[in-house]
């Protein structure tokens, strides 16, 4: 007969291995960079069978939340939904891939939607293409952008997109770090650049970093930055 010790012990592994079990496969997280006023701090996130409220933060990126696998389209909704019959057929959505294993959902407004605000993109975090220590810019305003970054340069026509690697580093190997941060905007075509801010910023080579350009309605583009450890997600 086991002792109760032993006894504790095999349930104590059981435990464990449950919770091992459970831990999700894929993992996304949530950033909403320059969210109006009016605009809502959290919504209803649908994977096709369920809701979960998820959070829209602006200044930082969402906590990480688990999904499932497999080829999946997410939506966002203003109120939660029992019945995938009942999820309106205009709600805003993305498409995720199966070997999409960890994303950001990048949101901006859309006020011509009533079902929710807002408009979704996919930021595939694939290690293969995207790695620790590297930085994915995205100019999501009607300016080209220039920066010098540490030992990086960036050039991004309005829409474009570009990875760059550290802007540090010691023989190749990606270096944590202050760096200075240099970035103009071209206010018409064929004009000079001009400048929007100068900085310094750290670098954090055990992350990956998101920068988002975007309009502000005003003269300048503002430029959003994230950091992003992705820890963990909690089991579902």
């Amino acid at each position: 007969m086991k002792s109760p010790i032993a006894i504790l012990r095999l349930l104590l592994a059981f435990a464990l291995l449950g919770c091992a079990q459970a831990a999700p496969e894929r993992t996304c997280r949530i950033v909403f960079p320059d969210r109006p006023q009016e605009a809502p701090k959290s919504l209803q996130l649908f994977d096709g069978k369920k809701c979960r409220e998820v959070e829209l933060p602006s200044m930082n990126l969402s906590p990480v939340y688990g999904l499932a696998s497999g080829a999946i389209q997410l939506k966002l909704l203003g109120a939660e939904v029992e019945d995938p019959k009942d999820v309106p057929a205009d709600a805003p959505s993305v498409e995720v891939p199966a070997d999409c294993a960890d994303l950001i959902l990048l949101v901006s407004g859309d006020p011509d939607n009533k079902t929710a605000p807002v408009k979704l993109e996919l930021v595939d975090l694939g290690s293969e293409y995207f790695k620790v220590g590297q930085t994915l810019w995205a100019n999501r305003s009607d300016k080209a952008i220039e920066a010098k970054l540490g030992e990086q340069t960036l050039s991004l026509e309005p829409g474009g997109s570009e990875i760059l690697d550290a802007p540090a580093s010691d023989k190749g190997v990606p270096t944590s770090g202050y760096y200075n941060a240099t970035f103009t905007y071209q206010a018409q075509p064929d004009a000079a650049f001009e400048p929007i801010t100068e900085q310094q910023w750290w670098h954090d080579a055990n992350s990956r970093h998101l920068g988002f350009i975007v309009n502000t309605g005003g003269k300048l583009p503002k430029i959003h930055f994230y950091r992003d450890f992705r820890d963990p997600a909690p089991s579902e």
